[in-house]
């Protein structure tokens, strides 16, 4: 199972908006896209859904940008993910049964759902305020460093950080 690009992009978008934030009243998306390699256009589009939930804010003028819409410790992952990707469920059966001639009866359906449940639960666990902490990073590689994916920095083995990333500057 893999999230769409849109739910990949606009939690890199909040978190990226969230590290800017710390030092700045206004983001542009400009800004966010020299960091994450991302259109303004595709940015732009993303920011509309997150924009309708309240997790982010707008401000219109020539000095406009963005803004959160509540502080980073009251954004969780979860809601990012719901808000620009819509339900979240590993198969459409968990969150539309009526998809399903054999929903009502499904043992595979029950454990989608509980897998989806449990899914969701890691997300919801998670704040913007925790994904731009540095401390709860390396918290976070130190607990998973033996997951087979990770590698001591935290990175994926193989891929390279976007030039200008500020998750990888000292």
């Amino acid at each position: 199972m893999k999230f769409s690009t849109r739910a990949r992009y606009g939690l890199r978008m909040m978190v990226e908006l969230a590290r800017e934030l710390q030092d700045a009243d206004l983001v542009h998306l400009g800004q966010v896209a020299k960091v994450t390699g991302l259109s303004v256009n595709y940015l732009a589009q993303l920011a509309m859904p997150l924009k309708n939930c309240g997790l982010l804010r707008g401000i219109s003028g020539k000095k406009g940008g963005y803004q959160l819409g509540k502080a980073p410790e009251q954004i969780r992952v979860s809601e990012i993910l719901v808000a620009v990707q819509g339900p979240v469920g590993l198969t459409d059966c968990v969150n539309s049964p009526e998809l399903c001639l054999n929903a009502s009866f499904c043992e595979a359906r029950m454990l989608w759902a509980i897998a989806t449940h449990k899914m969701l639960e890691v997300f919801d666990q998670y704040t913007l305020a925790d994904l731009i902490d540095r401390k709860w990073k390396e918290e976070m590689n130190e607990k998973y460093k033996d997951l087979w994916f990770m590698n001591p920095a935290g990175f994926v083995e193989g891929v390279s950080a976007v030039p200008n990333c500020p998750a990888t500057r000292d």
